[in-house]
């Protein structure tokens, strides 16, 4: 016992004696690693915050449509005489209609009937048969030859969606007009249950040594005789050249 108390003052006065310059260096050096790891810290965070907070430039999208928002309007003469036509020839109005009026989504002139609840891909979505929609309005004067675009679409039911330039050229020195062709833009199978599809295209080149092409071209979405397509969130946006 006497033992263990000699060697516990002896142990007590060698700690408590004066510390050595280098274990005050050692120590110094500990504290400034500290020090800069923590102003390390602090700026990595700040750096984060900033480009965080700064605004991201939006993507150029010329198109984006939901088909969420409808309304009833007048059916015009040009669609009365043609629905005529077609219910002659035992096919069915490709729009719905309630006495004088017809029901048409927010942006087109015509645009094919209203699909909810289970069938439609989110919310509403339009179905197509035997018809075009968005050449006069919507996707009038669209797109510019030489660019490139990406588009993505949801789709489902039988057949093939097609997205279609109309490009028509001017002679300059006679004024004369001519159509150059109707290429598919977007061309897609669909399929029986919701796909999504994406990808990117460009207007297809062409002969304008006579003919010059305009500075945009219309186009339109299209569903042939006998198919049955529905659509939904059909966006196209304008790539960013370098």
């Amino acid at each position: 016992m006497i033992r263990d108390d000699a060697q516990h003052k002896e142990t007590r006065r060698v700690s408590e004696g004066p510390a050595s310059p280098f274990f005050f260096r050692l120590l110094r050096l500990r504290l400034l690693l500290k020090q800069a790891l923590i102003i390390l810290s602090m700026a990595a965070h700040l750096a984060n915050a900033t480009h965080a907070s700064e605004p991201k430039s939006p993507p150029n999208v010329i198109v984006s449509d939901d088909f969420e928002q409808w309304s009833w309007e007048p059916i015009t003469f040009s669609m009365r005489q043609s629905g005529k036509k077609r219910l002659k020839a035992g096919k069915r109005l490709p729009f719905e209609h309630r006495g004088p009026l017809f029901r048409v989504a927010k942006g087109f002139l015509q645009s094919g009937r209203m699909v909810e609840g289970d069938e439609a891909f989110k919310g509403r979505s339009v179905l197509l048969e035997d018809c075009q929609i968005g050449l006069h309005g919507r996707y009038s004067k669209l797109i510019e030859p030489g660019k490139t675009y990406r588009y993505e679409v949801s789709l489902k039911g039988k057949g093939t969606f097609h997205f279609r330039a109309w490009v028509g050229a001017n002679n300059p020195t006679t004024g004369e007009f001519r159509w150059l062709g109707f290429p598919d833009l977007i061309k897609i199978e669909a399929t029986k249950s919701w796909k999504t599809h994406a990808g990117e295209f460009q207007l297809p080149e062409f002969d304008t040594a006579t003919f010059k092409l305009p500075a945009k071209t219309s186009g339109a979405i299209v569903v042939q005789e006998g198919h049955q397509i529905v659509v939904d969130n059909f966006a196209i946006s304008l790539l960013a050249t370098h």
